[in-house]
């Protein structure tokens, strides 16, 4: 019985840890009226209904940090940085909308059920053999750290789709021109084992073939003749 306690004490545990919310270091609510808070909102309420999805259920807070990044959350709550609040218009669109696809997708929670389940087993496993759940620690990072890579490409593809019906001709590039600015303000990152996200270039090499140089042209804003 005292097995069957333990594993009913474990696995109730993993329950609690998994309803804990929480969030981005420096992340705090901005004034209505900042015009950061208002371009974001727009963007995000637009994005929302390009994926077909109720933008009423939005919301989002900002982190204090120049980094260009966002972060979806659970219950369709974002936070974008102050960096990205300050990109040219393309590259918060196409970065807001990459983190709508991730919520449409339904990513954060199913990043959270393999978690569980890669826990729960190991939970068992170390109620038969003890000591084997303590695996669990070097094993489930490496495993929701992949699947979380995966949902990265896929969340790219999806991001196109959106910003598409948001209106931008070139979906493609807009895409592959806000990650590469993005890359480029916040330097160098670990592509190692644990990175969450796959390297720049197996992103970028996903969104091929970009659209031609002639659909660009044939989109641009024509020039002013005043």
């Amino acid at each position: 019985m005292s097995g069957v306690r333990r594993l009913a004490s474990l696995l109730a545990v993993i329950t609690i840890l998994a309803a804990c919310a929480t969030h981005p270091d420096g992340a705090y609510y901005p004034q209505p009226k900042d015009p950061r808070t208002v371009t974001l909102s727009h963007t995000l309420y637009r994005a929302a209904q390009a994926a077909g999805d109720d933008p009423e259920r939005y919301s989002f807070a900002l982190i204090q940090t120049d980094a260009v990044t966002a972060f979806a959350a659970d219950d369709a709550t974002f936070y974008f940085s102050e960096g990205l609040a300050r990109r040219p218009q393309a590259d918060i669109d196409a970065l807001v909308a990459q983190k709508v696809a991730h919520e449409v997708l339904g990513h954060a929670g199913a990043r959270r059920t393999l978690s569980l389940s890669v826990t729960a087993g190991f939970v068992v496993l170390g109620v038969v053999l003890p000591g084997l759940g303590l695996l669990d620690m070097l094993v489930n990072p490496l495993v929701v750290r992949a699947f979380s890579r995966e949902q990265e490409i896929a969340a790219d593809s999806r991001a196109v789709e959106i910003l598409r019906a948001m209106g931008h001709a070139t979906p493609r590039r807009t895409l592959a021109a806000a990650l590469r600015a993005a890359a480029a303000v916040n330097g160098p990152v670990d592509n190692g084992l644990l990175a969450t996200a796959p390297p720049l270039d197996d992103r970028l090499a996903k969104l091929e073939p970009l659209e031609s140089l002639a659909e660009v042209a044939a989109h641009a804003p024509a020039p002013d003749s005043r």
